[in-house]
């Protein structure tokens, strides 16, 4: 992209409550982001944004300088790609909320190569670490992209074994791609040698940017957009990585789950993921051989009444679950399980909100 309107880009990133979504409504509405920025309440307006974020954004816009985010982006070492370049990921581009914009360092692997991602336990036991192992080297042998979070733990020890492998890694991250925003401090040398082995470092947060708590669930969503499946290696019951299988679930990707001891308080995670319909993975193979069902060689059989009288209701215009509720009698709990088993296994999809259409 030219720099005169990758600048434009940068500066909208700087935007108080300009996530991905408002970006996205500018990107559509206008033929280049330098309109963007310099559009008047009018035009913003017809581009979907409500009135009071338009007049908010004409109120910040005159404090930010896009040569200036421009330049941090290059005193950094980092680069952009936008959703207008050909370079931006395409299974990213497939999510709901794709990041308007990804700062990097490093080198952006080839996207015809498979992405897995790697998460769990910051604090492991030495189950987790070894399962990590097992399974992380030889995917990374194979060829694979493994994509994880830079945190301690699982996401620690699948970037490093990644790179003793000889394979690539991405590395995301809820803070900016700047050596100094690099959280956590104490893996900061992992993400040197992920620079060093051919891999990159991802954020859709500006340069600078403090990791901030809200930020990784925006983070986990990348995580799991980046790739065509999501392996979870020991998580609490209320783990993050459990919102990075989910993020994988709406954008209809596959989720795998090493299964664990039935008395560790690690393993109730992927345990749980497993009955749901994960796939359960105790080698490398077991992810690599997964090949894609398509709708025309697959008719799903309903298991049970609720998921026979669910899938008659859906087809590809998605339906609200409250709509679902009323018109099936299926008390919600057991509505909301039974939709989750199904998105597990495929069979729906998560449209957004709580929206959902039949696949097969």
């Amino acid at each position: 992209m030219p720099q005169q309107d990758l600048k434009y880009w940068l500066a909208l990133t700087r935007v108080p409550n300009f996530g991905a979504v408002r970006i996205g409504k500018l990107f559509r509405a206008f033929p280049n982001m330098e309109r963007a920025f310099s559009a008047s309440v009018m035009d913003l307006l017809e581009a979907g944004l409500d009135a009071n974020t338009a007049n908010g954004f004409l109120q910040t816009r005159i404090h930010i300088s896009p040569d200036q985010e421009l330049e941090k982006l290059l005193a950094a070492g980092a680069q952009a790609v936008t959703r207008r370049d050909p370079e931006y990921p395409k299974l990213l581009s497939q999510l709901f909320d794709p990041p308007a914009v990804l700062f990097y360092r490093g080198t952006l692997p080839g996207q015809e190569k498979k992405h897995i991602a790697v998460v769990g336990s910051r604090q492991p036991s030495k189950y987790g670490l070894y399962a990590c192992e097992q399974i992380v080297g030889p995917l990374a042998e194979a060829g694979a992209v493994i994509v994880s979070g830079l945190a301690y733990g699982i996401d620690a020890i699948a970037h490093n074994c990644t790179v003793q492998h000889g394979g690539t890694t991405i590395a995301v991250l809820g803070s900016g791609v700047d050596a100094a925003s690099i959280y956590p401090s104490g893996n900061r040398a992992i993400a040197s040698q992920i620079l060093a082995h051919g891999g990159a470092i991802i954020s859709e947060f500006p340069i600078g940017t403090l990791p901030l708590k809200g930020h990784f669930p925006f983070r986990n969503r990348v995580i799991a957009g980046l790739s065509h499946g999501t392996l979870v290696i020991e998580a609490a019951q209320k783990s993050g990585s459990l919102i990075t299988a989910r993020c994988a679930l709406e954008a209809g990707r596959d989720v795998y789950a090493v299964p664990g001891p039935i008395d560790s308080p690690l393993s109730e995670g992927p345990n749980n993921l497993i009955k749901m319909g994960a796939t359960p993975v105790t080698c490398a193979s077991d992810i690599m051989e997964v090949k894609t069902v398509t709708a025309s060689t697959y008719i799903y059989e309903p298991r049970s009444e609720n998921e026979r009288l669910i899938l008659e209701r859906l087809s590809h215009e998605p339906v609200h679950t409250d709509e679902l509720a009323q018109a099936l009698e299926i008390p919600i709990e057991t509505l909301g399980s039974t939709i989750t088993l199904l998105e597990m296994k495929g069979i729906i999809k998560h449209e957004g909100g709580r929206y959902y259409t039949r696949v097969k």
